[in-house]
């Protein structure tokens, strides 16, 4: 794909790093953290062209060192980066070893800005531009096991062959590596070679000297690229045997995913007749169509056995490479306001592999959500009106965007937004979610519109492999399969004959009423509780085109409509439309209503399996490259210090 910047002078866009979480982080939590970030190698062009005019009265070479050394004052301390350099060290393509001439100044790790500063202040323009080894080279430097990216930076043509078989071949490995390239002030034969670089190396190309791509795209994309799939919550460890599973409370905790068999979990209730709500989410694998992890709810009978008050089938909503942000949600609610899942003391949630094992999800993290919800007598839950009926569509009108927005990968890193129009731009293969709050009475409603260029369209061929659909507040299914009562004009699904100047498709859930927890169907439980819910738009298909849209929100419905009367219960609160338990900013232990982080789990003694709560590594980048020297090499190396879910 191919976004456009300009090279100007000075930097306005700079990344900045916030820790979020309390306390210090365990070692567990440091652990679960680990995967945050991946390992990235920085490999700049040493040519002699790299003296030339960059614009504003400076060189190439002195406006990336600027930039350059914004990136390295600003990286996470747990981020992996190295450097390489090529070109640096014979003069001419005819001496000896001109297509050799890369080497590695700075090993890729987390203990060398010192080491990259030094690197970056001797970088200096001198050879030719022998990128294919410089790849080849690069990929080695970042090894074969995890997830890395490369970061091409460069202002010329190769003299050393062409360096998209180089590319392809790196890719071709099947080793989880990308590379990104930024080509400086090129054209011609030049660019396509980068481009080239960029597309067969799964990656971005950024060209820095048009300034027709400048503004909101690049913006968002750069910001975006800094957010994978995030999860958050405090350390527990569930086990294979009931009587032995941790305690947790009301808030957000994280786990691993077990090979086979149960996970447990241990909830004491705070009064009879609440309502638990216990809600997961993970990243799947792209290949997998329905994911091999259930969540349900238990208590224990008269003979000491388990009996399931509810299960959820937790499964990705779409096929393809966009579905490998997988959720669900179940709850402890019965009809019957004297069943025993509304009045045991104790219950119990647990995660269950659907078949033999899990498969390929088996290790991966798995972000747990718990929430007690006030008890409602059976009066009042009389009186409440019936269910109501699905919603149909109502037409919206996109407004003004709102720009400068960056969309979160999860849940856990969702910005929250209220009704407008947002401005936002997605890459194959990606989950961008916001969320909004929803309360009783009401349903939420959005609408993606993108222009179809006729790049787009020749990309997209027979079909856009754009999806969305809303997640309850817990994680659970919240979409409403409009099926024929589609809008007219909307956008048939594989198909754009009726789509001439732009794609328009949308996602709506059910109202939200009390009465939906009672029923079969996920998609109308996940509906019975207010809170924030969350649009997720995926682009499925493997297309190489980065896609500008709008998102218009809307909540239709007054709020609090149907809200049932609670009863009064020392340390919980009744939900409202902010109710948020998956906010990764949390700051305070939860105290039953939602919107921070979880309690540690404990043994049931009282103490800390891991002695705190985690910690949660978060980066942001401050929107603004109005007036940037090569402002554009700290957004690229930026937009990949974390890995991005991308295609397996």
């Amino acid at each position: 794909m191919r976004t456009g910047l300009v090279i100007a002078t000075g930097l306005a866009g700079v990344l900045t790093v916030a820790v979020a979480g309390t306390g210090a982080a365990p070692a567990a939590a440091e652990e679960q953290n680990q995967g945050t970030y991946g390992r990235m190698i920085l490999v700049l062009d040493s040519s002699g062209s790299m003296k030339e005019p960059a614009g504003g009265g400076t060189t190439k070479i002195q406006a990336a060192k600027q930039a350059l050394g914004t990136v390295i004052d600003d990286l996470p301390e747990s981020a992996d980066v190295g450097m390489r350099v090529f070109g640096a060290k014979v003069f001419g393509r005819k001496q000896k070893g001109a297509c050799e001439d890369t080497q590695l100044v700075v090993e890729p790790g987390t203990g060398n800005r010192d080491d990259l500063r030094s690197a970056v202040s001797g970088y200096k323009p001198y050879g030719e531009t022998p990128i294919p080894v410089a790849l080849e080279r690069a990929a080695e430097d970042i090894g074969s096991e995890g997830k890395r990216s490369i970061v091409l930076v460069s202002d010329g043509e190769s003299t050393c062959g062409d360096p998209c078989p180089a590319a392809q071949a790196i890719a071709d490995q099947g080793i989880d590596l990308q590379i990104d390239v930024v080509g400086l002030s090129v054209s011609g034969k030049a660019r396509r070679q980068l481009e080239c670089i960029a597309e067969k190396g799964n990656g971005t190309y950024y060209d820095a000297d048009d300034a027709e791509g400048i503004g909101e795209s690049i913006s968002g994309a750069s910001q975006r690229a800094l957010r994978p799939f995030e999860f958050t919550g405090a350390p527990v460890k569930g086990t294979p045997d009931a009587t032995a599973a941790p305690v947790v409370k009301a808030g957000q905790y994280l786990d691993t995913i077990q090979t086979r068999g149960e996970r447990y979990y241990r909830f004491e209730r705070t009064a009879p007749g609440t309502t638990v709500h216990f809600g997961l989410i993970f990243e799947g694998e792209s290949e997998d169509l329905v994911s091999n992890l259930n969540a349900q709810i238990s208590v224990e009978d008269e003979n000491g056995e388990l009996r399931q008050c509810r299960r959820a089938v937790v499964q990705s909503t779409t096929h393809g490479d966009g579905n490998r942000l997988i959720f669900g949600s179940t709850h402890s609610a019965d009809t019957d306001p004297e069943a025993p899942c509304n009045t045991a003391d104790e219950l119990f949630f647990d995660t269950k592999s659907g078949g033999k094992d899990t498969g390929a999800i088996a290790g991966k993290q798995v972000q747990l959500m718990v929430y007690e919800e006030p008890p409602v007598s059976a009066a009042a839950l009389d009186a409440l009106p019936a269910q109501p009926d699905p919603p149909t569509w109502t037409e919206l009108t996109p407004g003004e965007p709102t720009t400068g927005m960056v969309p979160g990968s999860a849940i856990a890193n969702a910005p929250i937004v209220e009704a407008g129009t947002y401005s936002f731009d997605i890459n194959p293969g990606e989950n961008q979610v916001i969320g909004v709050p929803v309360g009783f009475g009401q349903h939420l409603q959005a609408q993606f519109d993108a222009r179809l260029t006729e790049e787009i369209r020749r990309e997209w061929g027979v079909g856009a492999g754009i999806e969305l659909d809303v997640i309850g507040p817990l994680g659970g299914e919240a979409t409403v399969d409009l099926g024929s009562k589609s809008p007219e004009s909307w956008c048939t699904t594989g198909l754009l004959q009726n789509c001439p100047d732009a794609w328009r498709t949308g996602t709506l859930s059910n109202v939200v009423a009390y009465r939906n927890r009672f029923d079969y169907a996920d998609a109308e439980a996940s509906t019975g509780l207010p809170g924030v819910h969350y649009v997720r738009v995926q682009y499925g298909l493997d297309e190489n085109i980065n896609v500008p849209y709008t998102l218009t929100i809307d909540t239709v419905g007054d709020e609090g409509e149907g809200e049932p009367d609670y009863e009064k219960v020392s340390g919980l609160s009744a939900p409202t439309a902010d109710l948020n338990l998956n906010s990764a900013e949390g700051t305070e232990d939860s105290d039953g209503s939602g919107g921070s982080r979880a309690q540690e789990a404990t043994d049931g003694t009282g103490k800390g399996e891991n002695g705190g709560k985690s910690s949660v590594d978060t980066i942001k980048l401050v929107a603004g490259i109005g007036g940037a020297g090569l402002g554009i090499v700290a957004l690229a190396a930026a937009a990949v210090l974390l890995i991005r879910r991308r295609r397996a």
